[in-house]
């Protein structure tokens, strides 16, 4: 689940950007190389979940 993945980021390595950022870029790969991928909300309903960084545009 997309929503649900979070990475081991290092943002003083490249490509220098915010630890939600390398989780997205994580994302994207796996979404272009291996398989596509869900929300949280398409399995049991609600609202996609989202980390607080997210949340506070962080």
């Amino acid at each position: 689940m997309r929503d649900m993945t979070d990475s081991l980021y290092n943002s003083r390595r490249r490509p220098y950007v915010p630890h939600s950022h390398g989780t997205q870029l994580v994302i994207a790969h796996i979404e272009t190389y291996w398989c596509s991928t869900i929300t949280s909300d398409q399995v049991v309903g609600g609202q996609p979940f989202r980390f607080q960084e997210e949340r506070e545009g962080a």
